[in-house]
């Protein structure tokens, strides 16, 4: 019998030792997935904050980190994308609000602003400022002046928009 107690015994430490370590991996586990929804907090606010300085810094004159003349050339570079794009689907924004409209449309339906209405040139539709353009072209040659972008706020909205 006293072998029998012993191997009772011996097995009832070798479950209360796994128990235990079930008890460590489970405690363990649960602080490792708090440590990491802490560490996704900080994550999460680091990218408000370098969003927040964005906006407060952009316009300097001399700016304290070279990122932001890039995230500039990148929002500017997106903004050109999406004018191509729109472009290519025949459509325009409002520049109030950023609405999708027709590119014959007076007014946006979204905000009511008052836009320049689509012009026809030589059959392809174009703003009106550019059929004016068109036909001053006819007459004498005249320099094309760079369209300007959206602003990095607007393209920041319009990219969370979609």
């Amino acid at each position: 019998m006293a072998f029998f107690d012993k191997l009772g015994n011996t097995i009832s430490a070798a479950g209360k030792d796994g128990i235990n370590k079930a008890r460590e991996w489970k405690d363990t586990a649960k602080i490792s997935v708090d440590i990491k929804e802490r560490e996704g907090a900080i994550q999460k606010m680091y990218r408000e904050l370098g969003k927040a300085y964005y906006r407060d810094h952009k316009d300097d004159e001399a700016p304290d980190y070279e990122q932001i003349a890039a995230i500039k050339a990148a929002f500017e570079e997106i903004g050109e994308l999406k004018a191509n794009k729109d472009e290519i689907r025949g459509i325009r924004r409002c520049p109030e609000c950023g609405q999708i409209m027709s590119r014959e449309a007076n007014f946006c339906s979204n905000c009511g602003a008052k836009c320049e209405a689509a012009e026809t040139v030589d059959g392809e539709v174009v703003d009106s400022a550019e059929a004016e353009g068109a036909a001053e072209a006819d007459a004498e040659v005249v320099e094309e002046a760079p369209v300007e972008p959206e602003t990095a706020e607007e393209t920041a909205e319009e990219t969370d928009k979609e």
